[in-house]
């Protein structure tokens, strides 16, 4: 039977791998996997990360201050065995937090950053005591409500002095890049390493580095524009658009990750990389632009945003742009999960009826956000697509009556990021969010 499948893949497909646009498709690494990886060599590398992801432990919380100050609260995750902090997660105020650990035993602390260093300050910051926690392989501990009293004395035990935003203190987890500053052609930002992201994320990880990257440093005279890529692609994919920015008012940010993981798992860790570059440099606007299964990733991590806030507001967003989203899923995540002999965690979501996409439309977005829905439309054949999604999945209909405007445009699903309409169209957007008041 897999050998049947195999072919019939193969045949299907034969002349669409020549076309540019496939390779950057939801449908090509469900091929790629069938007929380019048959003989398990991306299997066994993928098979391998996703059995060393699931023997990590993850703790998940809350972490909140009593206090009407909005001050940046620090939780630490300390490592008894090695006496280094493993891990910190940064929060602009109360809100939840999350960590993947490998097991061992730990110490948990939160304080609240006054002063906005990242070091913690015995008697005039107001921290949370360390709890001590014994964590084992794949478990997962969740409810870890972390609250600081301004008028406790209680006091970390250990140090925290000037940890640095992007690195780990634990050498199984990688760096994460927070406003590392490249260049839109940099060779990180290559179809190879956006394959490398599905078929080996953990050497994606270490190798080419996930996060945020920016194409100049940070001006807080400028609105973000963070650009949010999809399946298989990389933040390379966005060289025209970005090149249609007005640099004077906006300034591009550009989202880089693996494609395998859960997409929600991919949400929260993209709004985990926006908290930490927000108690950074404090901004209080972001606009938020994603293509293909990037508008997916991003609706999780605005839905994650809005179902935890608290009433003060942060960061205000007042547009949200999807590009040839799969809003409906893509029946070639279908037939991967059900026949691939290795399963990457987003195809399941990406499957048609997952309950990730169920959920994804229930959660309403900010009455501030404007959303606006751009869908592609030259394909070929059969159902309405644009070469690679299924029109009626783009315009899925719970998610099309969210948006304030929906365009259609006579693209395929890549050649929509080099269209001069589109990038009219965007700057257009672009301008409207300038004036907004919020």
């Amino acid at each position: 039977m897999w050998a049947e499948f195999e072919k019939s893949l193969i045949r299907k497909s034969a002349g669409r791998l020549k076309s540019s646009f496939v390779a950057k498709s939801v449908a090509i690494y469900v091929v790629l996997a069938v007929a380019l990886f048959a003989a398990g060599c991306g299997f066994r590398t993928l098979r391998k990360d996703i059995e060393q992801v699931a023997e990590q432990a993850v703790l998940e919380g809350h972490a909140r201050v009593r206090s009407p100050e909005v001050n940046p609260i620090v939780i630490v995750v300390y490592n008894v065995s090695t006496k280094q902090i493993a891990d910190l997660f940064l929060l602009p105020r109360s809100g939840p937090f999350f960590f993947v650990l490998p097991a061992g035993k730990y110490q948990l602390a939160a304080f609240e950053d006054r002063n906005r260093d990242l070091s913690y300050e015995p008697g005039e910051e107001p921290a949370v005591a360390a709890t001590e926690l014994v964590l084992q392989a794949g478990e997962r501990r969740t409810g870890l409500d972390l609250m600081i009293d301004p008028r406790s004395t209680a006091r970390i035990p250990f140090a925290v002095k000037a940890f640095s935003l992007d690195r780990r203190g634990i050498d199984q987890f990688p760096a994460l890049q927070l406003g590392t500053i490249a260049n839109i052609d940099d060779p990180r930002f290559s179809d190879e390493n956006g394959k490398l992201g599905l078929w080996n994320p953990l050497q994606f990880l270490f190798d080419v580095g996930a996060g945020i990257y920016f194409l100049e440093e940070y001006d807080p005279h400028k609105i973000p524009v963070l650009f949010v890529h999809g399946a298989v692609g990389h933040p390379g994919d966005w060289k025209h658009l970005v090149s249609s920015l007005d640099r004077s008012r906006f300034q591009p940010w550009l989202a880089y990750y693996p494609t395998a993981p859960h997409l929600d798992q991919l949400g929260r860790g993209l709004l985990r990389a926006m908290a930490a570059l927000q108690v950074k440099y404090g901004f209080s606007r972001l606009i938020l632009v994603a293509h293909s299964m990037g508008g997916l990733v991003m609706r999780a991590a605005l839905n994650y945003a809005i179902e935890n806030a608290s009433t003060t507001r942060v960061v205000y967003v007042p547009a949200f742009v999807s590009i040839s989203s799969p809003w409906n899923g893509h029946s070639g995540a279908a037939k991967g999960v059900k026949h691939s002999p290795v399963v990457a965690p987003s195809w399941e979501d990406m499957a048609p009826g997952s309950s990730f996409l169920t959920r994804l439309s229930q959660t309403a977005l900010a009455p501030e956000c404007e959303y606006s829905l751009f869908f592609s439309y030259r394909g070929g054949g059969g159902e309405a697509n644009d070469g690679t999604v299924t029109v009626s999945s783009e315009l899925a209909m719970p998610v099309q009556r969210q948006a304030v405007r929906v365009m259609g445009f006579d693209e395929s699903h890549t050649s929509i990021l080099e269209s001069r309409e589109v990038a009219m169209q965007l700057n257009a957007i672009l301008a409207r969010a300038l004036i907004a008041k919020h």
